[in-house]
């Protein structure tokens, strides 16, 4: 564990109970990126205690179970955090009061690699003749950020008339880790929402952040937008991956406390894809916003289900979890590309996709053999599916007085044929 003196090095004191992981991290980064000696030396003295004193996403510790959440199951819990965060007796809990917090602090969170990847092009960029490079280890990691924003705003102001949005990742909060990254929300009083705003839309291609402006971020749609984000009618979030790349973009609008779903946007004005559909859900699930169907929900597949009969059953959750066939008809019957979320779909969405949606049989990750043989009878050869391709029997045939009948006629009325009931 780090405790950093501010007197002594101009840096935050944290308690950081695991900075010696945090260390060979940056280390190790550094070692795999061959960086240059001085560049390593630098990493591993100044930013490491600007990470350890000041690097906002910390977690306080204040619980067994928050360490175990953050350090993780398999860790076993060091005794000394045991006797401190166990309840105390009334006069060892008044002499504890005084110590400082404990933090967790995430070695490679993706706020934390971007900071550090922008200090070593930085800093990398002026170690030949140049005279930074012979002061750089008196450079503090807050000198270095601050020359860097300087550099980057100069050459803001000279790029932004030809439609480039910057992005410094200063306007965003962590909101959630999730599977493909982390959920942030755009952050309404900060100097840089708008462009963060603007970076959002370049790279999905939509027009939350599109402003008529490039110079000053004004007008257009991005100002639309970005009004009700700073009069507070309207929170913002992204999900973005490694490297700061966003791929879903949420809005909800604030209405007496209350969060309602605006829109959820992939790329291009598009549903997101289905792998970042568990993510989504997530949020969510987290920030509970009023149960309403909305289409951008259903149709990445996340819906609010209300089970009167069952109320535990109420929640957020994927189209696959839906315990009510009539609500998953209802769904279902404008969204058929999301048959694709079951493995085994229920007999009766098969014969609904077949009826109202025979080209989205594709989709299709299993079929009843009923429904084979239907969409056999319907649909030319040319446009059967692979599903319809892949295996198919010789069929076997019976006759009645010399008519014949076909075997997936008479499979159901078979007493060992098999029944399967909707389950949700």
């Amino acid at each position: 564990m780090a405790v950093i003196s501010r007197r002594q090095s101009g840096y935050l004191p944290r308690n950081v109970i695991n900075a010696p992981e945090v260390k060979q991290a940056i280390r190790g980064r550094s070692q795999q990126r061959t960086d240059p000696l001085a560049i390593t030396q630098w990493l591993e003295n100044h930013f490491f205690r600007w990470v350890i004193g000041s690097f906002p996403q910390a977690k306080e510790i204040n619980s067994i179970s928050d360490y175990i959440l953050y350090v993780g199951a398999e860790s076993s819990v060091p005794d000394w955090l045991t006797a401190r965060l166990l309840p105390q007796k009334e006069e060892e809990a008044s002499c504890s009061n005084a110590e400082q917090p404990i933090y967790y602090l995430n070695p490679n969170h993706l706020q934390l690699l971007q900071k550090e990847q922008i200090l070593v092009e930085f800093l990398s960029s002026r170690l030949d003749d140049n005279p930074l490079s012979r002061k750089l280890q008196r450079i503090t990691c807050s000198q270095a950020l601050a020359m860097w924003q300087a550099e980057h705003e100069k050459m803001q102001r000279a790029r932004r008339a030809k439609g480039w949005s910057p992005n410094s990742g200063l306007g965003l909060k962590e909101v959630l880790q999730v599977t493909n990254g982390a959920i942030f929300e755009f952050i309404a009083h900060h100097s840089a929402l708008r462009e963060e705003m603007a970076y959002e839309s370049r790279h999905m291609q939509h027009c939350v952040g599109h402003f008529a402006s490039n110079r000053d971020f004004s007008g257009g749609y991005g100002e639309f937008y970005a009004e009700k984000v700073e009069t507070g009618q309207l929170r913002l979030f992204t999900l973005r991956s490694q490297g700061n790349m966003p791929h879903v973009t949420i809005a909800l609008d604030v209405d007496n406390q209350q969060l309602k779903i605006n829109q959820i946007k992939g790329k291009q004005n598009r549903y997101p894809i289905r792998k970042y559909a568990e993510d989504v859900l997530r949020l969510l699930q987290l920030l509970q916003p009023l149960p309403e169907r909305h289409p951008d929900c259903e149709g990445m597949g996340v819906v609010y289900e209300r089970d009167k009969e069952q109320p535990k059953n109420d929640g957020w959750k994927f189209i696959s979890e839906v315990q009510q066939l009539d609500f998953l008809l209802s769904v279902m019957n404008n969204n058929f590309h999301l048959i694709e979320h079951f493995a085994h779909p229920p007999a009766i969405l098969q014969w609904l996709l077949l009826r109202g949606a025979p080209k989205e049989l594709h989709r299709l990750r299993s079929i009843e053999p009923a429904v084979a043989a239907a969409a056999r009878l319907m649909l030319d050869k040319a446009q059967w599916p692979t599903i319809l391709q892949d295996n198919t029997p010789e069929p076997r045939t019976y006759s009645i007085e010399g008519i014949a009948i076909p075997e997936w006629i008479l499979a159901p009325l078979s007493t060992n044929a098999s029944t399967k009931e909707f389950t949700g």
